[in-house]
């Protein structure tokens, strides 16, 4: 156990950090506050815990990764104003840091996903609920002091449980649930701060594509993991188009 005092862990996300150890970033849902644990060892026998953004209510839908200079950044939705929120720590223990509010157009900022890109800045795949448009903000710099959002899928009600990952070719890659058919889909960018791109639909075989994570395997090929809610079954998309299926018992 990490945190005790109160209602936290919600929304939880994990990255390695450059020294090997294990952060987390989390809501806390006593004080609703941005939260990150920041493990002292590779096996997290101890740590400091981080109070990160108080402002609003904040810290929903976290996602953590670790900048090209070593030190934490974490995406979230600012519950209060329904805002994409972006924190980037000054060091690898994120003792001080700066909070920059990306997108405030609409109800934004959900089931947020950030990854760095080639260029060594960040990008932020999110769900754009007034829309229901599946969107990525591109940073301009590390810090993120700059950026442009993109509006990527619009057809019908997409972008829900959107997970990105940078592919062999320098290029992100979002997977997200087609809320109105029900699919697990794919968004390949053509180019590094995703100008134009291509969705895929992968499956579409019942309810899937809930709570998508996207990885890049060895052979440079996305792996996208999902549940089947018709089946209560976890499941693995492997790249061009294999899907196992791991049933829950």
């Amino acid at each position: 156990e990490l945190v005790t005092t109160g209602d936290d862990g919600d929304y939880s996300s994990v990255a390695i950090g450059a020294d090997g150890n294990p952060i987390i970033g989390y809501y806390d849902g006593t004080n609703g506050d941005l939260g990150l644990y920041v493990c002292a060892d590779a096996a997290c026998a101890t740590g400091t815990n981080q109070t990160l953004e108080t402002a609003d209510v904040d810290g929903f839908y976290t996602s953590v990764a670790i900048g090209a200079d070593g030190n934490p950044v974490i995406s979230y939705l600012d519950g209060t104003n329904s805002d994409l929120e972006l924190y980037v720590c000054d060091d690898p223990a994120c003792t001080t840091g700066t909070n920059q509010t990306l997108e405030t157009a609409g109800n934004v900022g959900f089931y947020t996903s950030v990854a760095i890109g080639a260029d060594g800045n960040p990008v932020i795949s999110h769900f754009d609920g007034t829309n229901g448009a599946l969107e990525l903000y591109v940073c301009e710099d590390a810090a993120c002091t700059s950026g442009t959002n993109r509006t990527l899928e619009t057809g019908g009600d997409v972008g829900w449980y959107t997970s990105v990952a940078i592919g062999a070719n320098g290029n992100p890659i979002i997977s997200h649930r087609d809320n109105t058919n029900d699919d697990l889909e794919l968004y390949v960018c053509a180019d590094a701060t995703c100008t134009t791109g291509t969705n895929q639909t992968l499956e579409e075989n019942g309810d899937v594509g809930n709570y998508t994570s996207v990885a890049i395997g060895a052979n440079g090929n996305p792996i996208i993991s999902h549940l089947d809610w018709t089946n209560g079954d976890l499941k693995l998309y492997v790249g061009p188009a294999t899907t196992y299926t791991i049933a829950f018992e």
